[in-house]
């Protein structure tokens, strides 16, 4: 059967083989994948579809392959499945299912790992084994990694309410300390690393707070800082702006940080995007590579449009080639054609964020508005002013230090949706105030005429007297600040008081005298559970035979394979269901 482009442009590192990677892997020569494999602590930081699995995934590749010379054990560890943990009541403090499931998940990993890069040791981790399953297994260390999967599973799957229930499960009483307690936990690490005379492990820890609720990323911050040590290394993939590190884990203390960063104006970073386009175009056709490239500027918009991510790029491809571009000569209308088609996936994508984000779910809704009706319109015209004047333009704005700061969530939602990339280094914009400066997705500079064509790029400036300047005195941050806020809320328990405050500083009511509570935020795991299926990334066809029998995603998450088994639903589009649920649930 011949491969189609989808084949060649698969957008997510987790459908690539590990050959696949290393060959479509390109390297920017900027020492990330050394840090990554280095013994210290650090947070990889980027927006969605950047590269951070990518990078991740490639520095466990090329360790695995040098282990011989540095003895390095290189884990790799994902999290998609974490939500589930959300529906266990913690009764016993001494005990937490999400904590028990991370670490079990990590031990798990580790094992693999070391049969997998020493299989030499095999009898030295029996005898390892032995001692915290509490039995003995000759020859077997694959069956004492099958416990260990057998209880992961339990945790995410099995029908437990509380963790009482939980406590009969363990393989053994010493597994349960060793994932009971984080400091267990690494002196057990430490003694595999001893065990087996590595240099270090290096932990990678892809979406490590994304796929997290907000209570399981405090969690796991506090226990990502509680493994550093010399011979443990973690490094921890994450998003700008909506992790919350908690009140344990300082950034750049606690670990450094490494940000992918991406400019429209860098021609080395733009030539990033078109290797990584001509390897797999090339690959697949390359007659679909030269007719990109026999009008320059239409190769160099969709790199920059791609706005530093990879993906964006693949979708742009594949949208030309779904609206028959490829048969005849690709002109700059067709192309921004494609590439509107395209961007307006990440506005539907915000009503998603908004039910995931349920805590700042207004600033999502405030950011989208902000852009489409304020920043866009008054960028085009600022353009135009500055056409006539005969000026430079501008492809972003500044806004004061001041006004960020109240509004960073609101800011932050846009950087993580690549939407907009935020420079922290901070700006004079005179009469002592400073500033950031927030430069707009190509995508939309081109699609919404604030550029007109890339070959104005080179008449943008930066300078402060170029760009638009937002302060905290402008009329649309005053009325932002005075309409969104991220604040947890106390409320008094008598149903009959209306007292509520954001101060963590009263105990009992001051108007009722009544107890007072933090107001509960509803799981995100069962606000996910509850959503329709149509919000599954899958064919309209798939979906309606899938309503038939499934009424929510929850329902279609915890279905087995032979349960979701149908007329035009067998083994291949299956497992396509099972992917699109989990990544869903993973977001």
């Amino acid at each position: 059967m011949k491969n189609s482009l989808g084949d060649y442009l698969l957008d997510r590192t987790e459908s690539l083989d590990e050959k696949l990677i290393l060959d479509y892997f390109i390297e920017r020569n900027d020492d990330k994948i050394n840090r990554l494999l280095d013994s210290e602590q650090y947070l990889l930081e980027g927006s969605r579809g950047v590269g951070k699995t990518m990078l991740m995934k490639t520095a466990m590749l090329r360790s695995i392959k040098d282990f011989g010379k540095n003895s390095v054990l290189p884990v790799w560890i994902s999290f998609e499945e974490s939500i589930r943990l959300e529906r266990i009541v913690i009764l016993d403090n001494s005990i937490d299912p999400f904590l028990q499931w991370t670490m079990g998940k990590i031990l798990d990993e580790t094992l693999k790992m070391l049969l997998k890069i020493k299989p030499g040791c095999i009898n030295k981790l029996n005898s390892r084994l032995s001692d915290i399953f509490g039995l003995t297994i000759s020859d077997n260390s694959t069956k004492y990694s099958e416990l260990l999967n057998e209880y992961i599973k339990t945790l995410e799957k099995a029908d437990i309410k509380d963790s009482d229930e939980l406590k009969k499960c363990v393989p053994s009483t010493e597994l349960a300390n060793i994932l009971d307690n984080p400091q267990s936990f690494k002196d057990f690490l430490l003694k595999l690393v001893n065990d087996f005379s590595l240099s270090r492990i290096v932990f990678l820890f892809d979406e490590a707070a994304h796929v997290f609720s907000h209570t399981q990323q405090e969690k796991f911050f506090t226990f990502f800082k509680s493994l550093r040590d010399p011979k443990i290394a973690c490094k921890a993939a994450v998003y700008p702006g909506i992790t919350n590190y908690g009140k344990y884990f300082e950034r750049g203390q606690d670990a450094k940080e490494i940000r992918i960063n991406w400019k429209p104006l860098n021609s080395n970073d733009v030539d990033f995007i078109k290797q990584i386009l001509k390897k797999r175009i090339q690959e697949f056709n390359p007659k679909y590579w030269e007719k990109l490239n026999v009008n320059k500027d239409i190769i160099d918009t969709i790199c920059i449009c791609s706005n530093g991510n990879p993906r964006f790029a693949f979708h742009i491809i594949d949208e030309l080639e779904n609206s028959k571009a490829f048969q005849s000569k690709i002109s700059n209308q067709i192309l921004i054609n494609s590439i509107r088609t395209v961007f307006n996936t990440k506005w539907k994508e915000f009503d998603t964020l908004k039910q995931r984000l349920i805590k700042y779910s207004q600033h999502i809704s405030e950011a989208e508005v902000l852009m489409k009706e304020t920043l866009i319109p008054n960028l085009r015209l600022w353009n135009d002013k500055q056409r006539t004047n005969k000026r430079k333009l501008s492809i972003g704005f500044y806004i004061s230090t001041k006004a960020y700061d109240s509004l960073e969530k609101l800011f932050s939602v846009l950087d993580y949706s690549n939407i907009t990339s935020t420079d922290h280094s901070k700006k004079s914009l005179g009469h002592n105030k400073y500033g950031y400066y927030i430069t707009i997705n190509p995508s939309l500079i081109f699609t919404d005429l604030i550029l007109k064509g890339i070959n104005e790029l080179n008449s943008t400036s930066v300078a402060i007297e170029n760009n638009q300047a937002y302060t905290e005195s402008s009329t649309v941050i005053k009325e932002l600040l005075s309409s969104v806020n991220a604040f947890d809320e106390y409320n008094c328990l008598n149903t009959s008081c209306d007292f509520k405050t954001v101060e963590d500083t009263f105990k009992f009511c001051p108007k009722c005298g009544s107890k007072i509570q933090k107001e509960e935020i509803i799981s995100l795991y069962k606000i996910l559970r509850s959503h329709n299926i149509d919000n599954i990334k899958l064919s309209k066809r798939i979906t309606d035979r899938l309503s038939v029998k499934f009424h929510n995603v929850g329902e279609l998450y915890d279905a087995e394979k032979d349960d979701i088994r149908m007329k035009y639903i067998q083994n291949v589009r299956i497992e396509l269901v099972k992917n699109a649920v989990i990544e869903y649930m993973a977001g």
